[in-house]
């Protein structure tokens, strides 16, 4: 049985050493466009010959600048906090024009929602790997897979922060994915509870929609103990393991 704090040990350790390399790829595309460039000057057959390949290396430029966009906004949404950093700050510390950020973004909220949705499909692609490892009852696996998310994200806990607050941003765009519209976090919690219900320890006729709901208000309620008194993820898992101990009081099946 693999306990708790183990597991999420091993999903912090393995999401630690997850790194997006971007002044290696960033070298890389510099090196492929000085290539091209030198293959124009030979010639006009050298340009016709590498003509798919300028335009490949242009596609490559405009992802390293869309990376570096990326890296400075996690940057600082972290260190200055998200309603106080501006698209201009974004830009000044990509080295980019503010032209470039809204070449590829069409607001600071539809960058956020970038930054945050690479972290979590970083974490969600180890969760694939752990959570078929879980054991114990429903609540126990779903206190493990909370467990899991609050050691993760309390590494860099005011991006969450944000990362939730955007969920009432009504001006955000459709495509962007605030707290809340995450259908890989709201899918593990569902297969667990589905699970449950396999198993016998979850009612056959619950609400699955609801709980999943309220699990993932809970969940968000809990980190307002980091924004107000710095709670440490140890901390907020506690009072979220009494939460499920409530909810799953209302979903176990009911004795004949």
């Amino acid at each position: 049985m693999i306990q708790r704090d183990q597991i999420s040990l091993l999903v912090c350790s393995a999401i630690s050493g997850f790194c997006p390399a971007t002044n290696c790829r960033i070298n890389i595309h510099n090196a492929f466009l000085s290539r091209i460039r030198r293959n124009q000057q030979a010639g006009a057959h050298a340009f016709d010959v590498g003509r798919g390949k300028y335009l490949s290396a242009r596609k490559s430029q405009k992802e390293a600048t869309r990376q570096r966009v990326l890296d400075a906004a996690r940057e600082l949404f972290e260190s200055e906090g998200y309603e106080a950093t501006t698209v201009r700050e974004i830009a000044k510390r990509a080295l980019v024009s503010v032209g470039s950020v809204f070449t590829t973004f069409s607001s600071k909220g539809d960058i956020l929602s970038q930054v945050m949705a690479d972290r979590l499909d970083a974490l969600y692609a180890e969760l694939d790997r752990v959570v078929p490892h879980l054991r114990g009852s429903t609540p126990d696996r779903l206190r493990s897979i909370f467990a899991i998310h609050y050691a993760f994200e309390t590494r860099r806990t005011r991006l969450f922060l944000a990362h939730i607050a955007a969920a009432y941003n009504w001006t955000l765009s459709p495509t962007s994915r605030p707290y809340g519209r995450t259908p890989r976090l709201k899918q593990v919690i569902r297969d667990c509870i589905a699970e449950g219900v396999t198993r016998g320890d979850v009612g056959p006729n619950i609400n699955l929609d609801l709980v999943v709901d309220a699990l993932l208000a809970s969940y968000a309620w809990t980190y307002r103990l980091a924004a107000w008194e710095e709670a440490d993820a140890e901390t907020m898992s506690a009072v979220m393991d009494r939460h499920i101990g409530l909810l799953a009081d209302g979903f176990r099946p009911t004795p004949a």
